[in-house]
């Protein structure tokens, strides 16, 4: 797989364990598997957030790097069936961080490289899967770390990346070393850091960062987000195009016209687009637009953030409310989330601030698509933009963003035309 200049440039002279601290959109992921590659990978373990390991985006980028990877459970199953295997195998595992520190103990081997994903789920190094983590990194062969929030809470949030690197035994050490605190008001306050020029030059030893600006003179970039439909919600989705029924409160609701089976379609993929859309939020402290279709989305969107997400500022754009903020205030802005209605959102709004756009869903129209670009990619705008396209796996989605592409509108007619 060819990198980019940019991504070459970013990887020389690395050392063996190092965090890839680069902004959403430059290629982490693969910055991290050429690097493992470059240490001669045999065993590869990524640690990621629960919302990336059910995208399936790890699985598919290993095995599409690696041109002899096998998960560890179908490669040791196919030694056991006595198949072949070629030269030089690769074998990887992706788990999320509850499951890992359940299980840390199997990953806690001497050939083994891994890749703790968003690395800032384990900046308290107390927390059990923080624990877990040390243990199972220190006995590594190679450990790597990505995000591109490595430092959420300033250097309190590098207390589990100086007990990797040595530079102190645990927390305590830590803390009392370089943390600054207040205890006399019955909770402990961080008034400051200590040695903070000591801590500047250590960081610059083991994170790589990497921005997103116009100095790197990148276009603009698109990606597909492609998540299944399994289970209960794959069963309601097929029940309706076969049966033209959906089930609403334990009672059957027909699907008795194109118009109504066209829109309940596009609605039923919901949960899984929300667990993509939490997957990328996650990933970045850059403010987000997500452009939405329906209520329902609108409605589990803002559940997800309030659950998940508190720190966020949340805005919107829709037929509910015109909340945004103030342009004498851009440069002071929190890391938020703006929710926008395709219909409200699409055309004669300014929203540079931000320069990552999520389509939650795909929009049938390709004029207020087109309109929708131009809210972040516009004079003003200071990175390179960013577009993620969520589609569920085996629903219309890819049919309707295939259209669009085309430049062309989706209606009910084309629907009907691939159902028959």
């Amino acid at each position: 797989m060819q990198l980019h200049d940019y991504q070459v440039k970013a990887l020389e002279g690395l050392p063996k364990n190092v965090i890839l601290a680069w902004d959403v959109g430059l290629g982490k992921t693969i910055g991290a598997l050429e690097h493992a590659r470059r240490h001669e990978a045999t065993h590869i373990v990524v640690v990621a957030p629960a919302s990336k390991v059910r995208t399936g985006d790890w699985h598919r980028e290993i095995e599409r790097f690696f041109k002899n990877a096998y998960m560890n459970r179908s490669g040791w199953q196919a030694i056991l069936d006595g198949d072949s295997m070629p030269e030089d195998p690769l074998f990887y595992e992706v788990i999320s961080y509850e499951m890992f520190a359940k299980r840390w103990k199997e990953f806690t081997r001497p050939d083994q490289t891994i890749i703790f994903d968003e690395m800032h789920f384990i900046c308290n190094a107390t927390a059990k899967r923080s624990k877990a983590a040390i243990k199972v990194a220190l006995a590594a062969k190679q450990w790597i770390g990505l995000s591109a929030t490595s430092l959420p809470n300033g250097w309190r949030s590098a207390e589990t990346y100086s007990i990797l690197t040595g530079l102190s035994r645990n927390k305590t050490e830590f803390v009392n070393r370089f943390v600054i605190i207040d205890r006399s008001r019955g909770f402990p306050l961080i008034l400051g850091y200590r040695e903070t020029i000591l801590l500047e030059k250590w960081w610059a030893t083991i994170a790589k960062p990497l921005e997103r600006t116009g100095d790197m003179h990148l276009p603009s970039q698109s990606f597909a987000t492609v998540v299944p439909m399994e289970g209960t919600l794959l069963k309601t989705y097929n029940k309706a195009i076969k049966q033209r029924l959906i089930t609403v409160d334990g009672e059957n609701e027909l699907l008795d016209n194109p118009s109504k089976l066209f829109v309940t379609l596009r609605k039923i993929p919901t949960p899984v687009r929300v667990n993509a859309l939490q997957s990328i939020v996650e990933s970045t402290n850059e403010h987000i637009i997500v452009f939405y279709n329906f209520n329902v989305e609108r409605d589990a969107v803002l559940e997800m953030l309030a659950k998940n997400f508190k720190e966020r500022t949340v805005y919107e754009q829709s037929g509910h409310a015109s909340d945004l903020p103030p342009r004498e205030k851009w440069g002071n802005l929190k890391p938020s989330v703006t929710i926008a209605q395709y219909q409200s959102a699409s055309q004669a709004i300014e929203l540079t601030y931000a320069s990552v756009t999520v389509y939650l869903s795909p929009c049938t129209s390709y004029a207020n698509y087109e309109q929708s670009k131009g809210r972040t990619k516009r004079n003003g705008q200071e990175k390179t933009t960013l577009f993620y396209h969520v589609a569920a796996e085996g629903s219309l989605d890819k049919h309707i963003w295939g259209i669009i592409k085309q430049k062309r509108d989706f209606s009910t007619d084309l629907m009907q035309k691939l159902l028959d």
